[in-house]
């Protein structure tokens, strides 16, 4: 599930931060650490909440510093949801 999941996050970041999913990994930055605006980051983290449906509180977002930290987020609380 994990491996499925991380592709689909990084599939979904690359398209709408228009980069080639080769070069995201677990260590690439997203919201304090990447090259784009705050408001990409944010439509971004929009799109993965409703193509997921989890919640990604913008109290958070200071938390996703790369993609591996979003990512995992976004894994446990599906975990959560199949318990």
């Amino acid at each position: 599930m994990d491996r499925n999941i991380s592709q689909k996050i990084k599939k979904i970041i690359a398209k709408e931060c228009g980069i080639q999913v080769k070069d995201i990994n677990n260590n690439t930055g997203f919201m304090s650490n990447s090259n784009l605006s705050y408001f990409d980051c944010v439509d971004t983290l929009y799109t993965l909440e409703h193509k997921f449906h989890v919640r990604l509180p913008e109290s958070d977002y200071g938390k996703y510093n790369t993609v591996g930290n979003l990512k995992n987020k976004i894994i446990a609380q599906l975990k959560k949801r199949t318990k």
